[in-house]
């Protein structure tokens, strides 16, 4: 029988007699002198053939000093096509020996390994990575690449039990930080920090969270600078600066993040600074923090939800407005005009400008038209106590809120004055939520926002002692 005709007996469905052909065929595939036939096997398995149970059973019995050709076949066809299936068998059978593998080939085998991969594969990838030679910087290279991106245990422990040296020592540095092996980081000698920074660059966020553990659990201020540095390097968002600062346990670098939050999220970092014994070091950043705790203390329990996002096409009428950009003439024209739409976009406005005050929120909030009624209570829903039923008396809970919990923290001097000036005009007592959000707010922002300096374009000093700078022609920035 040629191979040929084994091959098309491996798929023969004749009645009866085709299990029987299919068997045969088998056990004639596994039997050939060259690696052909297992390739065809492992080919079938791949495909899910109805004898798949079999094709595992004889592939498995290959033996690495009889059938070391055959073995390394199937590695080859594995990397073609990698599946758990034939991954199974071949950390089973292990790696040829006595061979010294093509470059190209290495790379398929490893760029088996990603977050994606099943645990058989990320197994076998772990058994062709044991084999290749321990002093080649291109194959530990390699191997470091797919533990990034696979975050394998398999070729984390490998690369510790083996030694195995990359070329870059950032490579070894972060190996040594996730791993929580600080002995084998202080070794290579960081002392500028940078390894750490590019180390935080290129790893993954379940790295960085086990670097974050692993610096959280070490006394050294230095490695707390210089992770410090790699958060405020920019490789994250805000956010997962947060959570890995708290890993940290970092005080101070906590405190310097709330710049780049809004107020909802401070709010959260309030919560965890209230249920802790931790501040940070500095006289005016730790006196921030307790007047922020004071004021969170009065606010209780209260839950923010996230609402969906809009349809696509759609967009927050409020937000539209804002946008628009309307001068004070058109605000003007808007609270004169009799449209409900454009009368209400005139009072949202400009009260914010002082163009609306307190006497015409009063008859807007009596008009017929809800728009009107809407703003009115939106922008002071303290001025008007539920007297009626109006299905517009449902935002006195929240009014006020959402602009407050999503206005950041760094901002303009300006912001931080009528912030300010919020707070003083505030006609609520001590304990209400709007004005415990401004006494955070305005605490923080008095950090970061009150003494920035103002560039005066003037050209006349207004202090004798006064330091004149004049345009250089020939000086760039």
């Amino acid at each position: 029988m040629t191979t040929d005709e084994v091959r098309s007996r491996l798929y023969d469905t004749t009645l009866l007699v085709g299990v029987f052909r299919r068997r045969a065929a088998i056990k004639a595939l596994v039997q050939m002198p060259d690696p052909s036939g297992v390739v065809a096997l492992a080919r079938a398995l791949h495909e899910g053939h109805p004898e798949r149970g079999r094709i595992r059973s004889v592939l498995r019995k290959l033996l690495p000093l009889r059938d070391n050709s055959k073995i390394a076949a199937l590695w080859a066809q594995w990397a073609q096509a990698p599946d758990p299936e034939l991954a199974k068998i071949l950390s089973a059978l292990g790696c040829p020996s006595g061979r010294t593998q093509d470059a190209r080939f290495v790379r398929a085998v490893l760029a088996a390994a990603t977050s994606a991969a099943a645990p058989e594969i990320l197994q076998a990838v772990a058994v062709f990575a044991r084999s290749l030679p321990v002093m080649d910087e291109a194959s530990n290279d390699g191997i470091y690449a797919a533990w990034i991106r696979s975050q394998s245990t398999e070729l984390e422990q490998l690369i510790h039990e083996q030694s195995r040296q990359a070329s870059s020592p950032v490579l070894e540095a972060l190996h040594a930080l996730v791993t929580g092996r600080l002995e084998r980081y202080l070794e290579l000698n960081d002392s500028d920090g940078m390894l750490l920074v590019h180390a935080f660059h290129m790893a993954p966020e379940p790295f960085r969270e086990s670097i974050a553990r692993a610096i959280g659990a070490s006394p050294d201020r230095g490695l707390l600078e210089n992770y410090r540095r790699a958060l405020s390097s920019g490789t994250a968002d805000a956010a997962s600066n947060v959570e890995n600062l708290k890993l940290v346990g970092d005080e101070d670098g906590l405190f310097e993040v709330t710049r780049s939050l809004c107020l909802l999220d401070v709010i959260d970092l309030c919560e965890r600074w209230s249920s802790s014994a931790g501040r940070p070091g500095g006289t005016q950043q730790r006196a921030a923090v307790e007047h922020a705790l004071a004021a969170h203390r009065t606010l209780g329990t209260f839950k923010v939800e996230r609402t969906e996002p809009l349809p696509e096409g759609l967009v927050d009428v409020f937000e539209w407005w804002r946008h628009e950009n309307s001068s004070e003439e058109q605000l003007r024209a808007d609270l004169d005009s009799p449209d409900p739409f454009r009368n209400a976009r005139g009072l949202y406005l400009a009260r914010e400008g002082g163009l609306v005050d307190d006497a015409r929120l009063h008859e807007a909030a009596r008009s017929e038209h809800w728009p009107q009624r809407l703003v009115a209570r939106l922008l002071e829903p303290e001025l008007f106590p539920q007297t009626q039923q109006d299905h517009v008396f449902w935002v006195g809970a929240c009014a006020g809120d959402a602009s407050l919990l999503l206005s950041p923290i760094d901002g303009m001097p300006e912001d931080y004055a009528r912030h300010i000036g919020l707070l003083s005009q505030a006609r609520s007592p001590i304990g209400s939520r709007t004005r415990a959000f401004l006494e955070i707010l305005c605490a923080f922002q008095g950090v970061f926002v009150a003494s920035a300096i103002v560039i005066d374009e003037g050209t006349e000093t207004v202090d004798r002692d006064a330091v004149e700078i004049e345009d250089a022609p020939n000086v760039s920035f």
